[in-house]
C-alpha cells in the first residue's frame, strides 16, 4: 500500500498518464490507490483530470464507503472498496471507460483476456454488486470488463495497474481488427449549413462511416452513448439530418459518417468519440449485442441533461 501523500501524488500521475495514452476522457472514469488496510484515495466526482489538484482527492473507508471532507468521491467507490477487500494484493484501482474495451464490454461475454461483470446501471448496488461477483469468480484476473460499460484494472502498484489497462486495450484493439474490415474512402459534408443548433461537428470517422452505411438507426450498446448522445442516432440521407437531430446530438449521415451538435463547443469532439465507439460496439458484436434497454437509456438520458445543466450554472 501506499502513503497517503505518495497515493495523492500517483493518482494525479495516472489520470494524466491515461489521458495522454488516451485510455480515458473528459472527467469519465476513476482511479483509486491503497492507503491502509481499510481505506483509499480515489478520484472526485466530476472533475477533470488535467485540472485535478492531490488536495481534491478524497479519503474513503473500504466497509462503510464514509468519507473525509467535503468533496464528493467517484459514484463508483463501492467498485473499488470491493476490489480492494476482496484482494489483499490490489493497491491500484483504474477503471476506465477506454475505447477498444468497452466497445468488447457491449454484449457482456467473457473474452480470452478478460471476463465481463453484469450489467447495472452506473453508481448502483446491481453494477457493484456484478463488478464483485466477477472478481471473486476470476481470482487470478487483473483486467475485468463491466457490461455496456468500460472496464477495470486492478494492479499491485500503479505502474501495474497502468499495464493491465494498456494490455487490454491493445489485446481488444487486435481483436476488433481481427473481426471488422473498414473501408478506406474519404468522405464530407458541410456542417456549416445546419442551423438548428450552436455548433456543429462533421466527423468522417472510420467506425461511423461504416455503420452509416447499413442507414439503420444505432441504438445505444454504452452508457456514455445513451447519455451524451441520447437512446439511439438515427441515420439519414444528408438532406433529411433535420428532425433526426431533434432532442439528440448526433445523427448519422447515410454512406458519410455521424454529424454531432451541441450547445458547447467542447462537446463536439466527445461526441464524436461516443458515436464511434458505440458504431465499433455495434460493427463488432452485430446481432449477439443487445442495445441497452429504452428505459434505463431514456433515463440515463435525462439524469447526465440534468447533471451537466446544473455543472455549467455553476461555471457561469
Amino acid at each position: 500500500m501506499y502513503s497517503e501523500k505518495e497515493a495523492r501524488e500517483l493518482v494525479i500521475e495516472a489520470g494524466l498518464r491515461l489521458l495522454k495514452n488516451k485510455l480515458i476522457a473528459r472527467t469519465w472514469g476513476n482511479i483509486s490507490a491503497r492507503v491502509s488496510e481499510n481505506e483509499f484515495i480515489i478520484t472526485p466526482s466530476g472533475r477533470a483530470y488535467d485540472t485535478l489538484k492531490p488536495e481534491e482527492l478524497v479519503k474513503v473507508n473500504m466497509e462503510t464507503l464514509k468519507h473525509e471532507g467535503n468533496i464528493k468521491p467517484s459514484s463508483e467507490k463501492g467498485i473499488h472498496a470491493h476490489a480492494y477487500l476482496q484482494r489483499s494484493d490490489v493497491n491500484f484501482v483504474i477503471h476506465t471507460h477506454q475505447y477498444y474495451a468497452s466497445a468488447m464490454a457491449a454484449a457482456g461475454k467473457d473474452l480470452p483476456f478478460a471476463p465481463c461483470a453484469g450489467y447495472g446501471l452506473p453508481g448502483t448496488g446491481k453494477l457493484k454488486k456484478a463488478v464483485s461477483v466477477c472478481i471473486a469468480n476470476h481470482p487470478n484476473n487483473k483486467a475485468f470488463l463491466m457490461e455496456k460499460h468500460g472496464a477495470l484494472c486492478l494492479g499491485e502498484s500503479f505502474e501495474d495497474a497502468f499495464e493491465v489497462a494498456e494490455d487490454l486495450e491493445r489485446k481488444s484493439n487486435e481483436l476488433f481488427h481481427s473481426k471488422v474490415s473498414l473501408r478506406a474512402v474519404s468522405t464530407s459534408f458541410d456542417a456549416s449549413v445546419v442551423t438548428e443548433y450552436p455548433f456543429a461537428m462533421f466527423d468522417n470517422d472510420p467506425m461511423s462511416r461504416e455503420y452509416s452505411y447499413l442507414g439503420k438507426t444505432l441504438p445505444a450498446y454504452i452508457d456514455d452513448f445513451a447519455q451524451i448522445v441520447g437512446p439511439e442516432a438515427k441515420c439519414r440521407r444528408p438532406k433529411g439530418y433535420k428532425n433526426a437531430i431533434k432532442h439528440r446530438n448526433a445523427v448519422l449521415l447515410n454512406g458519410l459518417g455521424a454529424l454531432c451538435v451541441s450547445d458547447c463547443e467542447d462537446d463536439l469532439e466527445a461526441i464524436s468519440l461516443i458515436v464511434s465507439k458505440n458504431c465499433a460496439a455495434a460493427l463488432f458484436w452485430g446481432k449477439e449485442a443487445t442495445p441497452l434497454n429504452k428505459a434505463d437509456a431514456l433515463l440515463q438520458r435525462v439524469v447526465y441533461l440534468k447533471k451537466y445543466s446544473k455543472q455549467k450554472d455553476k461555471q457561469v
